[in-house]
Order: structure tokens, then C-alpha cells, then sequence
């Protein structure tokens, strides 16, 4: 059936980067390959770049307050592939595919809109990112689930990259 929400149980426990620890990775990642070749610094690279890489293949990346942050869902969502050229059977059908999409400008309706700071967004932000989709069709039993990768991408910044 149409709109049915899927590992909804799971939700509360979503693996988040914050901000804050996200910068920390992100230090200790180039400090890390920057200097790969004194002691420790290659144990520290394989740690962080194993944190970094699970982060990028499973998770979303957003954008709050200007600061880098992901959120990885804890269920059966996380191996959620791409639905190349519209075919995805879960998540919100934008009209946007990567035959029709700009590469030099993300839709707003994909990226989102920045706007200004507000107490009630960053206190329920986790919230927000843990809550998911639904599946947008009919979906058969033992038919895989099917994301579109265009609305993971979190940081206007990177739009054409990935």
C-alpha cells in the first residue's frame, strides 16, 4: 500500500553525528592525513576514515546553522539503494531525476531553504531528520526499497560533487 512508514520502531535510534563531534572528525581526519607517516597518526586515520566512510554510505547529511551534521537510520533503511531516474519507491516524489536535474543550482525543494535560527528547529532537529518517509507506491512483497540520493545530498556546496 501507498504511504506506509517503514522501521518507524527504529526511528529513536538513529545514529547522529552532531555538529560539533562532526568538526572534531573532521579535524582529526586531516590532521590524521596530513601527518600519516609519525606515530599514531595512521591508527587515527583508519578509525576516522572507517567513522567518515560508514557516515557517507549510509547516512544523510544536513546543514543546520551552517555546521555539518548526519544522521544514519538504524534500520533496514540504512541499505536503502538508489531508484535511478525517478524509479525510487520510497521517499517524497520531487519530479527531479538526475536526466532533468541542474547540476549548477540544487532545487530548493531538494536542498531546502536556509533560514534563521530558530530554538524550536534545533531543538527538535534530530526529530525532524530520524522521522523518514513513505514508501510513494505500492510496494511487493520482496521487492527492494528504493531511495532517491538526490535529497541526501546536505550541503548546497557539494550539489555537483555527488
Amino acid at each position: 500500500q501507498e504511504g506506509v512508514l517503514i522501521g518507524l520502531e527504529k526511528r529513536s535510534l538513529s545514529y547522529f553525528i552532531l555538529p560539533s563531534t562532526h568538526q572534531i572528525i573532521e579535524e582529526m581526519y586531516y590532521w590524521a592525513e596530513e601527518n600519516y607517516d609519525e606515530a599514531y597518526a595512521s591508527e587515527v586515520y583508519d578509525s576516522i576514515s572507517a567513522v567518515e566512510a560508514f557516515s557517507i554510505g549510509y547516512g544523510a547529511w544536513s546543514t543546520l546553522l551552517g555546521r555539518t551534521h548526519s544522521t544514519v537510520d538504524s534500520g533496514a533503511l540504512m541499505f536503502c539503494n538508489h531508484g535511478c531516474n525517478g524509479t525510487y519507491n520510497y521517499g517524497v516524489i520531487t519530479g527531479f531525476t538526475e536526466a532533468n536535474v541542474d547540476l549548477e543550482q540544487p532545487p530548493e525543494m531538494i536542498i531546502g531553504k536556509s533560514s534563521a535560527f530558530s530554538p524550536v528547529t534545533e531543538r527538535n532537529m534530530r526529530q525532524y531528520l530520524s522521522e523518514g518517509d513513505a514508501t510513494n507506491r505500492v510496494v511487493k512483497q520482496g521487492e527492494e526499497l528504493l531511495c532517491d540520493y538526490l535529497g541526501y545530498v546536505g550541503n548546497p556546496q557539494h550539489w555537483k560533487e555527488e
